[in-house]
């Protein structure tokens, strides 16, 4: 550890230093445990999702736009009679026809997303 010398005025913003330091250290960690725990539930909602819908399986992303959050989502979207580029994963999902495999393989994979968010976190 590296000492320096300072006043008691200069305690204050050192003091901010290290709090900042450490926020900015764990703000890192939590978007890399995040990214770990949303990189095991696209894998499992590719395995879930159907086969038959053209190259819909291999279409899911993660998305990591925002602090904090991350998503994953379907970048396959089809056209119907009225409509365009309308997200195939909602048809699937919610759809009459539909089946249902978002939901599924999220509750399915819900504790192997803890554990590797947990695991993240410890590293």
């Amino acid at each position: 550890m590296i000492y320096k010398s300072m006043t008691l005025n200069d305690v204050g913003k050192e003091i901010d230093d290290i709090v900042s330091d450490f926020l900015h250290q764990s703000f890192e960690k939590r978007q890399e445990a995040l990214v770990a725990g949303a990189t095991v539930f696209k894998e499992a909602v590719e395995q879930a999702a159907p086969k038959n819908q053209g190259n819909y399986a291999q279409s899911f992303e993660i998305k990591t736009k925002y602090k904090d959050k991350k998503y994953v989502g379907n970048t396959k979207t089809v056209n119907m009679k009225s409509k365009k580029d309308i997200p195939l994963s909602n048809l699937l999902e919610y759809g009459e026809k539909g089946k249902p495999h978002i939901r599924e393989a999220y509750d399915a994979a819900e504790n192997q997303i803890y554990e590797a968010i947990v695991k993240t976190l410890e590293k």
